[in-house]
């Protein structure tokens, strides 16, 4: 029985960091975003060269 209580905790852990990491990317304030766009142009102007 101590080896299901692992699986159901770890299951409960990977459910909680995917709910988190979903809300978090949803939600992303308007500084990160343009932070994040900012370096994304960056990589697409140097890949292009």
């Amino acid at each position: 029985m101590g080896l299901e209580a692992v699986f159901f905790i770890g299951a409960f852990i990977l459910l909680a960091a995917l709910i988190y990491g979903v809300l978090r990317n949803h939600y992303r304030s308007r500084t990160e975003r343009h932070v994040a766009d900012s370096i994304v142009r960056k990589r697409y102007k140097n890949n292009e060269t």
